[in-house]
């Protein structure tokens, strides 16, 4: 038996049914390996592959000769409703794919 506690924290493979809800936060697939973040009732959070952000102009809003230009990465985490997922593929024990589980972790006190 597998649920979705098993993916926190793995990389995954999801393929999406409606690309255009994609495009609002800089992407441009219909599917990809993402690093799942957690999920809710909602969906499934996941890492952003890559977003950055590029500031173009100067403060008169006057574009920025290209050497001037400045890329800031930003570390950023999106939502994946269910209903945009089409199929979930997990990579159980495959190197750099899967990691320990989060809900595997000891927290707490340990009596002797």
């Amino acid at each position: 038996m597998f649920s979705v506690d098993q993916i926190v924290g793995d990389v995954v493979f999801f393929s999406f049914r409606d690309t255009e809800r994609l495009k609002d936060v800089g992407l441009n697939t219909d599917r990809g390996h993402f690093l799942v973040r957690g999920y809710d009732n909602m969906g499934i959070w996941v890492k952003h592959p890559g977003l950055v952000f590029s500031k173009t102009e100067d403060d008169n809003g006057k574009p920025l000769p290209q050497n001037k230009v400045i890329n800031e990465e930003i570390s950023a985490t999106f939502l994946i409703t269910w209903d945009m997922i089409k199929t979930i593929m997990h990579y159980p024990e495959r190197e750099g794919y899967d990691f320990p589980s989060e809900f595997d972790k000891n927290i707490g006190f340990n009596k002797n």
